[in-house]
């Protein structure tokens, strides 16, 4: 009896795609509309946030079903019960905003059509369905929860020290509500061009692979031995072992400070396979557009969507997954997908819920080194009381001294790496000229296309 595991269907049953490739057709679309430039969302000067890169993943799929900014309704139902007017979950409130002033100069309302353009060219259109405002603060506190409202996994009020709050808090008051179409096609600067796999060319390329099942392993960080622990345990699911591939899917875009540049992430999770560690034939570093909430649980079930929409049949979930500093229990994203977060609006585990994702998890055990055993090891295997846990922290203080990790903590392969953007940047992690200058070049150019 064949209990291979089928291909999820994207979330909500079809992909978005909302990309003209025709010039001309996209030139008559954009005819007439009022023009607006796209600005960063900026916090004390610092780039937080560039919507382009969430009209990128909504009109290329990677957020299927959802196709442009939210109205005030969806908003609102994404706030109080995590889904869509369509019913289908979704974490998080996605929408355009623009200052007042941009507004009245604009001069829109329901029913118009604005040109957004990206680096001086024609880059989107946004049909515009409602225009409304927003309390920044007040989104910013109901998108991640309360300890009062979801005391399952919230410990303590978020503030201006997590990433996703600051994004929130930031926006400007007032948002254009309606479906984005990309008329002009971005081509991705090197690195990050060889690794753009959307959801329907990622589904492509798992066909000719012969990939059936596959695993998602989310990264915002470069690999070390800890990571790679997590891809080869993970490829055997306990639903069918092992699986055919290992999907690794970074998120590019503006992270924290002390984060790594996201040119050393992907070509440091390429070299991992590259230099023979894990095989090539079982692993594919790709990426997704997304300035990271940090979101824990919440950023779970975006990470899940994405997967899904890109194919994977299974998603591997950690301790403190997609999470910064101590406002979530370090446990709640495998809370939520072993048992639910009923505060949240999941009684079950959100591929158990109706309208809910096919994606199924993978709650995996923390890793760390035994000296005793000489290897990576976690609690099913090794109850030696030595242990050195693969730190972040740590391993970034080793970097930021100059001092090489052992082979143990991080293959010399990928420190090189690490060293080859350190001295492309001075510096080996983001800080704020990195920021500033990346949100300059973007990762993307465009071709002039004169309407």
């Amino acid at each position: 009896m064949d209990v291979r595991i089928k291909t999820p269907l994207p979330h909500g049953g079809k992909l978005v795609d909302r990309v003209v490739r025709d010039r001309e057709r996209a030139k008559k679309m954009a005819k007439g509309a009022a023009v607006f430039d796209i600005k960063p969302t900026l916090y004390n000067g610092m780039p937080v946030r560039n919507v382009y890169r969430e009209i990128m993943s909504i009109c290329y799929g990677f957020f299927s079903p959802v196709e442009g900014s939210m109205t005030h309704a969806e908003v609102e139902r994404v706030l109080k019960e995590r889904r869509l007017l369509s019913n289908w979950i979704f974490p998080y409130p996605l929408v355009f905003d623009i200052s007042r002033e941009d507004y009245q100069k604009l001069g829109v309302t329901s029913g118009d059509r604005v040109l957004l353009r990206l680096k001086g060219q024609p880059f989107a259109i946004l049909d515009v369905e409602e225009v409304y405002e927003i309390d920044p603060p007040e989104l910013a506190r109901r998108t991640f929860g309360t300890p009062e409202d979801n005391p399952e996994v919230v410990k303590k009020n978020f503030d201006e020290k997590h990433p996703g709050y600051v994004i929130y808090k930031s926006l400007n008051p007032i948002v254009l509500a309606g479906k984005y179409t990309i008329i002009n096609e971005p081509k991705f600067r090197p690195p990050f061009d060889r690794f753009w796999f959307p959801p329907a060319k990622c589904r492509e390329e798992f066909a000719k692979r012969g990939w059936t099942t596959v695993i998602a392993h989310q990264t915002r960080n470069v690999p070390h031995v800890g990571h790679e622990a997590l891809l080869k345990n993970a490829a055997f699911t306990g639903d069918i072992a092992p699986c055919d591939g290992i999907l690794v899917n970074c998120i590019i875009g503006a992270k924290r400070i002390g984060d790594y540049p996201d040119e050393a992430i992907v070509e440091a999770h390429e070299m991992v396979n590259k230099a023979g560690y894990v095989s090539p034939k079982r692993h594919m570093v790709t990426f997704t557009l997304w300035d990271m909430r940090y979101g824990n649980p919440l950023e779970s079930l975006l990470h899940g969507i994405i997967r899904q929409n890109m194919g994977c049949t299974h998603h591997m979930f950690g301790r403190d997954h997609a999470a910064v500093g101590d406002y979530y229990d370090a446990y709640a994203t495998q809370i939520l997908w072993s048992k639910g977060i009923p505060s949240f609006g999941f009684p079950a585990p959100p591929n158990m819920v109706e309208y809910g994702l096919q994606i199924r998890p993978q709650n995996m055990a923390e890793f760390w080194y035994c000296p005793k055993c000489g290897e990576t090891a976690y609690s099913a295997n090794c109850e030696h009381a030595e242990r050195q846990r693969f730190s972040g922290s740590f391993i970034r203080s080793l970097l930021a001294e100059g001092v090489f990790p052992p082979p143990v903590i991080m293959r010399p392969e990928v420190y090189k790496v690490v060293v080859k953007w350190w001295k492309h940047f001075n510096y080996p992690f983001n800080n704020k000229k990195y920021l500033i200058e990346r949100e300059q070049r973007l990762e993307v150019d465009l071709e002039p296309l004169d309407i």
